[in-house]
């Protein structure tokens, strides 16, 4: 069978399910979507954040067949989001001699990115990545990518992003039995980012900026300073919540609860074309009662003020936990399949949340893809541009296509770990960088 080089596959495990998107890196570094698949559950994560491990493995399995059966590419190894509510940053730094004055390449970037993990963490703590803050050639800061800057010394300043081990090690023995490997973990925040790199959101200069990434279970809070994560937490409240007020006050199943979610799925009265009266089968009357589409939109929208309200208040409270002490925000956009698709859901934002620049955004359909899978997109983007600066391809197979040998270009050894993986990469930038280059040429 015949690999696909230089190819990148990533899993979003959310709160309302698990999406898989596969790309093929272009020659200019950038992927192309050669297949994607998306299971739908309510029960992957629970309320409390915690992985219900039986479901998430139903998900998985489901979402990795319906790849395999549709393109015939078979994914032995993938990159996973990991929630904001499992990581923490550490301050790091770095510093590369470049002798004689010459200008940044991306081998002296991923060197830079080396030095700046050596950083010290909890022993319940895993490495998986590294925020740049800022680099410095010569001791100029730089506002553009350093790549092309001639200089003798880069510097930087980074955050190193640390996991939980345990939810690490359990995602990783759970996609292990199914004979996948872990590349890698992706924070929520960064998938954000890079979603929202390619549009406006991050032009303006010294500007806090804040994505509310509202899912089924929670919503995942990140704030931005020029484009840059500045801080970030998780707000444990979302789209699920809704459904389960309407169970409470109408007095219906959990599966009636949800439908009338979708069915009825208006923000604010005024986008009402109808008022009508629908029949409500409540469990507590043993009866058919009639009630007010107006009704039941109330009922919703009271509990989607109270996440706007909350996600805008945390937003707040982290800035302010990391010295802001006047917090300013200057636009705060709401994205995640818990909450944008309500009609008139802007209406609702804006009359609770005293903001500069309030806007409700569904960045899936500005990207042409869905909504459910804007975070997948951003973790796809993300890992693609940092190939050329060691991060390994993933293990893809194409099944339909001839050839020769099952073992992809740049893959782990067997049985390699994720913590032998997170040490490879930041321990073998050198030789990543430049096996990168050969096969570009290639």
């Amino acid at each position: 069978m015949s690999n696909l080089k230089l190819a990148v596959a990533v899993m979003d495990i959310g709160t309302t399910g698990v999406r898989i998107l596969v790309g093929r890196i272009t020659d200019k570094g950038t992927p192309k979507i050669i297949a994607k698949a998306e299971t739908p559950s309510s029960g992957v994560i629970d309320l409390s954040g915690d992985l219900k491990m039986t479901d998430l493995n139903r998900c998985v399995s489901s979402a990795v067949d319906t790849v395999l059966n549709k393109t015939g590419i078979e994914i032995k190894s993938c990159y996973v989001s990991i929630s904001n509510r499992f990581v923490r940053p550490v301050f790091g730094s770095g510093e590369v001699v470049i002798v004689p004055p010459a200008p940044i390449t991306g081998l002296n970037v991923g060197e830079v990115l080396n030095e700046a993990s050596n950083v010290v963490y909890g022993e319940d703590e895993m490495l998986v990545d590294i925020i740049p803050v800022a680099f410095r050639a010569d001791d100029k800061l730089l506002f553009d990518k350093p790549e092309g800057t001639v200089c003798s010394r880069l510097q930087l300043e980074a955050n190193a992003v640390v996991a939980k081990a345990d939810v690490v090690a359990r995602v990783t023995r759970l996609l292990g039995d199914l004979n996948i490997k872990v590349d890698g973990f992706v924070p929520s925040f960064f998938a954000s980012q890079k979603v929202f790199d390619a549009s406006a959101f991050f032009l303006s200069k010294d500007c806090f900026t804040v994505i509310a990434d509202v899912g089924g279970a929670s919503t995942e809070i990140s704030v931005y300073y020029n484009g840059i994560p500045f801080a970030f937490d998780t707000l444990p409240m979302g789209g699920n919540n809704i459904s389960r007020d309407l169970e409470k006050v109408f007095s219906v199943p959990e599966n009636k609860a949800t439908r009338m979610k979708f069915e009825y799925g208006y923000a604010s009265r005024n986008v009402l074309t109808a008022n009508a009266e629908i029949p409500i089968d409540r469990l507590d009357a043993g009866s058919e009662d009639m009630v007010e589409v107006s009704y039941v939109v109330d009922v919703m929208n009271a509990r989607i003020e109270e996440i706007a309200q909350s996600a805008f208040k945390m937003a707040k409270d982290i800035m302010a936990r990391s010295g802001i002490f006047k917090p300013v925000i200057d636009k705060i956009y709401f994205i995640g399949d818990g909450i944008v698709n309500f009609k008139g859901i802007g209406n609702v934002l804006e009359s609770v949340i005293d903001a500069g620049d309030v806007e409700a955004v569904d960045k899936g359909k500005d990207l042409g893809i869905k909504t459910s899978f804007t975070t997948a997109l951003g973790m796809l983007i993300y890992i693609s541009s940092k190939i050329k600066y060691g991060r390994r391809p993933s293990t893809v197979i194409n099944r339909n296509e001839t050839g020769s040998g099952d073992k992809a270009d740049g893959g782990e050894k067997e049985g390699a770990t994720f913590g032998e993986k997170t040490k490879s990469f930041f321990g073998g930038v050198k030789t990543s960088v430049k096996n990168f280059f050969e096969k570009l040429k290639s």
